[in-house]
């Protein structure tokens, strides 16, 4: 028979090595294996403007720099927005009609293959190229893909760790702006 008390201690050991792990990985940021993966979005790909938007110039997207919620040439302004999948939706259709951002107001929440040309593979915490999209945060981001297998769950991106993946649309979610492409 198992004693109870050993249990417990196993239990607790391995949350604090759990929490070590993350303390560590916060207190050292993105990591990427440059010279071991090719560069999945390279910044030549992208093409900065001055009024804060990106333009991906192999999609032809048009991405804002800043997660929503947040502001700044660097996007160090602010707190990252979460938001459900509905408020998600919602806030789009607000946005725009609001005036929208850089002149344009066909905003609007990117489906997943759109998000994950973000991706870049080679890094991760977070996983995506931090010259071009400063300051972004391991978040998990709202894509519009419904999952339809599951009828309350829809795709985002893990930026963590660059994987694609599906959730409870009623969980809040960070959400990045894109206009232009196939809707």
């Amino acid at each position: 028979m198992i004693d109870c008390r050993i249990i417990d201690m196993v239990q607790k050991a391995g949350l604090l090595l759990v929490l070590l792990a993350s303390v560590s990985q916060a207190q050292t940021g993105q990591h990427c294996k440059t010279e071991h993966i090719a560069a999945t979005a390279p910044s030549s790909r992208y093409q900065q403007k001055d009024d804060g938007s990106i333009v991906d110039t192999e999609t032809g997207l048009m991405w804002r720099a800043c997660l929503e919620g947040v502001a700044g040439e660097a996007c160090d302004e602010g707190e990252t927005l979460e938001l459900t999948w509905a408020e998600a939706l919602a806030y789009v259709s607000t946005f725009n009609s609001e005036g929208g951002f850089a002149g344009h107001t066909d905003w609007r929440l990117p489906n997943i293959r759109e998000l994950g040309t973000l991706v870049e593979l080679q890094c991760v915490g977070p996983a995506i190229n931090l010259t071009v999209f400063p300051n972004a945060a391991s978040s998990d981001v709202w894509s519009s893909s419904p999952a339809y297998f599951h009828t309350h769950y829809s795709w985002h991106v893990d930026f963590e760790t660059g994987a694609f993946t599906y959730g409870e649309r009623a969980k809040p979610k960070a959400v990045r702006l894109v206009r232009g492409g196939d809707s």
